[in-house]
């Protein structure tokens, strides 16, 4: 862990300078140019950067090299460690500080009732996190949400937005795959407790979390099968949006029975229902789906 943690200042501590930010930026907004002419010169780079001093350029240049561009042919590109911190400042996620004003969102009723009392749930938009929760019952979850996402758009389509996000870190979880650090991650269940502010305590929970950074916390069971094709299949037949399966009466967890019994063959049986049309799934003790189809019929793939 050491040799990581000194690699890993000596990395951000080339970032330290805003000559060296504005270079990535530059070659980062530039990006489509390095597949057709292999990126800007030393001198057309410079020029771009808006750097008169020859010295002064290359020393920042050289600070950047190998770890975040690279020179082919005379030409500089982006490394995808440089795209990567590009993108984390254009979502805001460098550049704006919590408690920013400007990206706040106050809390807004939404069209979803409490799954235990007759409220609507409220959203809100706060400290780079989207929260939805019951005015009585606490917070339901607490997505984490870069401020680029609020920008032009209102408190509904950030709300469309996240629940689309999540369902394709889902998906990416349940194929082995941190959607954050891109390391070794999962789903696993059991989870035998979740924190009391969830609204879904007495549903089965299982555990999404990544070997490497930062990612862990309880997700129902049910949600374990987000972005799976058949699920949106039978949402869509029924004339229900994406983030539906996420939220509301119709989300997986309140239309699902979730079975961890020994009567069934599998750590788990999740057998979606909705109006005349339902899916059944069984997964291992990983979340990974093993069989899917129609209940009481053979797989349908």
């Amino acid at each position: 862990m050491t040799g990581e943690r000194e690699a890993s200042e000596s990395a951000y501590a080339a970032l330290t300078d805003e000559t060296r930010v504005r270079i990535l930026l530059t070659l980062a907004d530039r990006y489509d140019e390095a597949w057709s002419s292999g990126g800007p010169t030393f001198s057309e780079l410079r020029e771009q950067v808006g750097v008169e001093d020859t010295s002064r350029f290359s020393y920042h240049l050289s600070e950047l090299q190998d770890g975040f561009i690279q020179k082919v042919d005379g030409r500089y590109r982006p490394r995808i460690a440089a795209l990567e911190i590009v993108a984390a400042i254009r979502a805001g996620s460098y550049t704006t500080q919590n408690g920013d004003k400007q990206y706040e969102i106050q809390e807004q009723e939404t069209e979803y009732e409490c799954p235990h009392c007759d409220r609507n749930l409220v959203a809100a938009y706060q400290e780079h996190h989207l929260y939805i929760g019951c005015p009585d019952h606490g917070a339901a979850v607490a997505y984490p949400t870069p401020p680029r996402a609020t920008e032009n758009r209102p408190l509904d389509a950030v709300i469309d937005a996240t629940l689309r996000n999540h369902a394709c870190d889902v998906r990416l979880l349940r194929n082995g795959v941190c959607p954050h650090c891109w390391g070794a991650a999962g789903l696993s269940l059991p989870r035998d407790s979740v924190p009391e502010t969830y609204l879904h305590q007495d549903v089965p929970y299982a555990t999404a979390a990544c070997d490497t950074c930062w990612l862990s916390y309880p997700i129902p069971i049910a949600q374990t099968i987000l972005g799976h094709h058949a699920v949106e299949a039978l949402y869509a037949t029924h004339g229900l949006r994406p983030r539906d399966a996420q939220i509301g009466p119709h989300s997986l967890t309140e239309v699902s029975s979730v079975r961890t019994d020994e009567a069934v063959s599998a750590a788990a049986r999740v057998e979606v229902g909705l109006a005349d049309g339902s899916v059944e799934f069984d997964l291992d003790e990983n979340c990974r789906i093993r069989r899917y189809g129609a209940s009481d019929t053979e797989q349908i793939q």
